[in-house]
């Protein structure tokens, strides 16, 4: 037998070992099944779509889609958030209008990840275009 066939063989030999020892270690339903995956807890999903938030300046106002785009970083990176009818709006401390945002203005934008969406909860004006 060359070295290389016993190397082979025992390295064969120690997977298979390892297989049989998860199969027998592994949690059982009652009928002897291994049990399915379990769906992810609301807890968890909770974590993952969790809201965030985004200061930078306003680089869009699109009044026909009803959408912003919040930039940081010299305009480089950024968030385009869909801003609803329950979107709280603030401009220096007042609810304002959608129509009262201007493009250019900094902003701190609070959001949600609904599906493949990013809609915006409260958007705060923190200082006007200059």
């Amino acid at each position: 037998m060359t070295r290389f066939s016993a190397m082979l063989g025992t390295a064969m030999l120690m997977t298979s070992t390892v297989m049989v020892a998860e199969s027998a270690f592994a949690p059982r339903g009652a009928q002897g099944q291994p049990y399915p995956l379990q769906p992810s807890s609301p807890r968890i999903d909770r974590l993952v779509r969790a809201p965030g938030m985004i200061e930078g300046t306003l680089t869009r106002v699109d009044g026909r889609t009803e959408s912003v785009d919040v930039s940081i970083f010299l305009g480089l990176l950024g968030k385009t958030l869909e801003v609803g009818r329950d979107t709280l709006i603030q401009v220096n401390g007042r609810e304002a209008r959608f129509a009262d945002l201007q493009e250019g203005a900094k902003v701190k934008a609070f959001y949600e990840e609904r599906g493949a969406k990013l809609v915006a909860t409260r958007l705060e004006v923190l200082t006007a275009p200059s």
